[in-house]
């Protein structure tokens, strides 16, 4: 008779050292953290998960802004795919933007909004919103304030711009939603097309701020912005020139309309405040 040849028990599964889920992969099923990671670290493991992660999240970045200042739609049209994670989420990409534009602008609000302070000779207070409103002459009996009550109010207009700034990326959805909801039913999907319109104006207006640190009348080319629209629009819904443009036309008007009215309500509130 043949011996008996004893069972060779086999080695147990690792476990993820994040939350103990047995691998299967060189990736946790469970939390998606490396096999790798948490080991006793190396210099070789260090510097491999730093060249890792600077490749793939500059990457991405560097990904990210190429498409979003030279492929007018192209980040909308790839969500609309599902390819996400190839690409900065549209929310954290706005709020990049919009932080960075006001670290940088000299304005408020995506048409860099600057403030005209006046009083009368009773002295009430009077103001003015515009994107070149310095080089206003003073309206008939009135005299500008001191520069620091100017800077004063413009700071207050800021925060309370700041409060109704995303009312204009809602406006955006709806209006978009109301030309286009038979072709893209999805409210949500017009969302996301307004966020990535919005990070592109707001970073067209810091760089055109920059630009009217020397010529303040350069500000009112952030309307150009509205040749981008043009452009994503036709990536997204391949309508005829003529059609697109009047669509174009009608809803950057509109969102004009609607930065004016915000603009013009937060100015309200600061005067209000002021008294």
């Amino acid at each position: 008779m043949g011996e008996s040849m004893a069972a060779t028990p086999h080695p147990a599964a690792p476990a993820c050292r994040n939350c103990g889920h047995t691998l299967t992969g060189p990736y946790c099923a469970q939390c998606g953290q490396a096999a790798h990671d948490g080991h006793t670290p190396t210099i070789g493991h260090f510097f491999h998960d730093l060249l890792h992660e600077f490749l793939h999240v500059d990457g991405t970045i560097f990904r990210t802004l190429k498409a979003l200042f030279l492929q007018p739609g192209k980040l909308t049209e790839e969500y609309r795919a599902g390819h996400i994670v190839s690409w900065v989420r549209p929310i954290r990409i706005f709020l990049i933007v919009v932080a960075l534009h006001l670290l940088v602008s000299t304005g408020v609000g995506p048409m860099n909004f600057q403030v005209l302070l006046e009083r009368n000779a009773k002295g009430d207070l009077h103001y003015s919103i515009g994107t070149n409103v310095r080089a206003t002459a003073p309206s008939a009996g009135q005299t500008p304030v001191p520069e620091e009550e100017r800077r004063e109010f413009f700071e207050k207009f800021g925060h309370a711009y700041a409060v109704v700034r995303y009312t204009s990326v809602l406006g955006f959805a709806l209006i978009s939603w109301m030309l286009y909801r038979k072709r893209e039913p999805y409210f949500v999907s017009h969302l996301i097309a307004g966020l990535h319109f919005y990070s592109f104006w707001y970073a067209f207006a810091m760089l055109i701020s920059l630009a009217g640190r020397w010529r303040p009348e350069w500000n009112v080319l952030s309307l150009l912005s509205s040749l981008y629209l043009f452009l994503a629009l036709g990536r997204l819904y391949h309508e005829r020139w003529y059609v697109r443009l009047s669509k174009t036309i009608l809803l950057y008007g509109l969102l004009i309309v609607i930065e004016l009215a915000l603009a013009l309500a937060a100015g309200w509130f600061v005067a209000w405040q002021t008294g």
